[in-house]
C-alpha cells in the first residue's frame, strides 16, 4: 500500500488538463491508496516552467483572499466529485481504494482572522501548508532558486495564530515551501510533529526548496516525516529538470534521509501532476528500486505508508494527548452550579471530554446527555461507566447537536471552540433549553487570551454580561493572567468562569 505526500491532480483537473502521472481509475490496482491532494491557487506571476540552472525566480504576491477562496472552493468541489474517500481519520486509508487528504498548498484561501477555518475543517481539511513559495499574510515562502538556501523572513503574527489553531484542531502543518526562518518559527510554535510533505535533502541537491541537515534533524527529533519529492530538479545534484533521470536518485534521497534521522521519518511525496519527474516513475517502479537497493520489506512498508499513518495518528488526534494529561476532578464551575440544586435532574454536558464532569453528575444521581465531537471521548466515557441507564452519550459537533429541555447545561472550556459563524445559534439553543431555575455553567474567553484570533470565539466583559441577561448570575469571575494549558504549555489566559441561573 502506498500513501503519497503530494499530488497536483486537482490543479490539472481544474485547468481542464489530462492527468500525466496518475490513472485514478486503475491506481488502486497497483497499490496507490491515496494521500495528500493539494488545493493550489495559482498567482498572477509568470513563472518559468522547469528552468535550467542556475536560476532565481522571485515571485509576486498571491491573489486576494476572496479570489483565492473561490479557486480553492472550485478545486475542493472537484475532489468531492471524484468519488474518493476524503480522509478524516487515519483509519480511513485502506487497500483497494483511494483516500484523499484535503490539503491547502498555501493558506491564502483562509480568512486572515481564521474565522472560516472551522468551516474548512468540517468540509474535510486536514493539512495546511502555510505558503506556497510566494508570500502571503501568514508567512514568507522560499522563491525557487538553484543553487541556494531557503532564505527570507518567516511567519507573521497571523501565521503563528494559524499554527496554534491547527495544533488545537488536529490539522497537519506542512513546512515544504517555507523559508528556513519560517521553518524554525513553526518548530518553536508547534507542538505537533514537523512534516515536509514533498521536500528533499539539500546536501544532495542544493535547491532552495530542499531541507538542510539541521532541518532534517529537527523533523526527526519531533517525530515527523519527510516525503521525498520525485521532481527531477529537486533530486539531481545539478538541479536540471531532466526527465531522463534515474529512479536511483529518488532512492538516494530516501536513503540519505533514512540514514540521517531514521527510517521511521522518511516517506514518499511524489509531486505527481505538478513537476517533471523521472521517466517511468510509478509507485511500483519506485518500490522495486528501493528493494533493488536492499531496502527490506519492513523498511519499504515504513516508507510507503506506515510513517504517514503514524504521523497522521499523532497529528489528527490532538485531544488524545489532552485526555491523557487532563485531570479527573470535576470543574469548580460545575460544583458551584450543583450546590444550587436541591435534587438531581437532567444535565447536558457539552464537550464532555475526559468525562470528569459527567462522572460527577452521575455520581450525584443526575441523568446526563453527554455530547462530544471526538469519538475517543465517548468511548472513554462508556469504558468508565459501563452500561449506565442514566447516561446518553453521542458523538456530535456542538454546531449541529440537539438536546432536550434540561435543568443544567455544563460547557467546560468548549464554547470558545464553536465555529464563530454558528456561535449565536449554539448559545440560543443553550438558553432556550433551560427553563426557569435551570442553570448554565462553563467558560468563555476574553479578547486578551493568547488564543484570540486563532479561530477561537472571544468576548469582552460587557458582551458576556449582555449574553447573561436572561439569567441571574451567581458567578462571573474574570481571569487575566499567565498560566499553563493541560499539556503544560505556557499560555496567557483571559477567560470568564460562569455560573448563571435562568430567570
Amino acid at each position: 500500500m502506498v500513501i503519497d505526500g503530494h499530488n497536483d491532480v486537482l490543479l490539472r483537473l481544474w485547468r481542464g488538463q489530462p492527468l500525466r502521472h496518475l490513472d485514478l481509475a486503475r491506481a488502486p490496482e497497483y497499490g496507490f491508496a491515496g494521500g495528500f491532494f493539494a488545493v493550489y491557487v495559482p498567482g498572477r506571476e509568470g513563472l518559468a516552467e522547469d528552468p535550467e540552472p542556475p536560476y532565481a525566480q522571485p515571485l509576486a504576491a498571491p491573489l486576494d483572499h476572496g479570489e483565492a477562496r473561490r479557486v480553492a472552493e472550485e478545486q475542493t468541489a472537484i475532489l468531492e466529485r471524484l468519488g474518493v474517500t476524503i480522509a478524516r481519520r487515519p483509519g480511513d486509508f485502506a487497500p483497494g481504494r483511494i483516500t484523499a487528504i484535503l490539503h491547502l498548498e498555501g493558506a491564502e484561501p483562509l480568512a486572515p482572522d481564521l474565522s472560516d477555518l472551522a468551516r474548512w475543517y468540517d468540509r474535510g481539511l486536514r493539512s495546511v501548508g502555510l505558503v506556497w513559495s510566494r508570500p502571503n499574510v501568514f508567512a514568507h515562502g522560499v522563491p525557487f532558486a538553484f543553487p541556494s538556501r531557503a532564505v527570507g523572513p518567516g511567519l507573521t503574527d497571523a501565521g503563528r495564530r494559524l499554527v496554534r489553531a491547527c495544533n488545537r484542531m488536529g490539522i497537519l502543518l506542512d513546512v515544504s515551501h517555507l523559508t528556513e526562518t519560517g521553518f524554525w518559527d513553526v518548530a518553536r510554535a508547534s507542538d505537533a510533529p514537523l512534516v515536509a510533505t514533498h521536500s528533499n535533502a539539500h546536501a544532495l541537491c542544493p535547491s532552495s526548496r530542499n531541507l538542510t541537515d539541521e532541518q532534517l534533524d529537527a523533523i526527526g527529533a519531533s517525530g515527523g516525516v519527510v516525503g521525498i519529492n520525485f521532481a527531477a530538479s529537486f533530486l539531481r545534484a545539478d538541479g536540471r529538470p531532466e526527465p531522463h533521470t534515474s529512479l536511483d536518485e529518488i532512492v538516494r534521497h530516501v536513503a540519505y534521509v533514512g540514514e540521517r534521522i531514521g527510517i521511521d521519518h522518511v516517506a514518499l511525496g511524489s509531486d505527481f501532476e505538478g513537476a517533471v519527474v523521472p521517466e517511468g516513475a510509478t509507485f511500483p517502479a519506485v518500490v522495486d528500486a528501493l528493494r533493488a537497493h536492499r531496502f527490506d520489506d519492513d523498511a519499504v512498508a515504513h516508507v510507503t505508508h506506515r510513517n504517514w499513518l503514524r504521523v497522521l495518528a499523532r497529528t489528527w488526534r490532538p485531544w488524545h494527548r489532552y485526555f491523557r494529561c487532563a485531570g479527573d476532578d470535576p470543574r469548580e464551575t460545575l460544583l458551584t452550579a450543583l450546590a444550587g440544586f436541591d435534587a438531581p435532574g437532567l444535565a447536558v454536558d457539552l464537550g464532555c471530554g475526559t468525562g470528569r464532569d459527567t462522572l460527577e453528575l452521575l455520581r450525584r444521581g443526575w441523568k446526563v446527555v453527554a455530547i462530544d465531537g471526538e469519538r475517543e471521548a465517548i468511548d472513554r466515557l462508556h469504558d468508565a461507566v459501563g452500561d449506565e441507564p442514566r447516561l446518553t452519550a453521542r458523538v456530535a459537533r456542538l454546531e449541529s447537536a440537539e438536546w432536550p429541555p434540561c435543568d443544567l447545561v455544563n460547557a467546560s472550556f468548549v464554547l470558545p471552540f464553536v465555529r464563530p459563524d454558528r456561535f449565536a445559534a449554539v448559545w440560543e439553543r443553550i438558553v432556550t433549553s433551560l427553563g426557569p431555575g435551570g442553570c448554565f455553567c462553563g467558560q468563555l474567553f476574553g479578547p486578551r487570551d493568547e488564543w484570540a484570533g486563532s479561530a477561537v470565539v472571544v468576548f469582552p466583559r460587557d458582551e458576556v454580561e449582555r449574553m447573561l441577561e436572561p439569567f441571574n448570575v451567581e458567578l462571573l469571575r474574570e481571569v487575566d493572567e499567565d498560566g499553563e494549558t493541560a499539556l503544560g504549555t505556557r499560555k496567557h489566559w483571559h477567560l470568564f468562569h460562569i455560573v448563571a441561573r435562568k430567570r
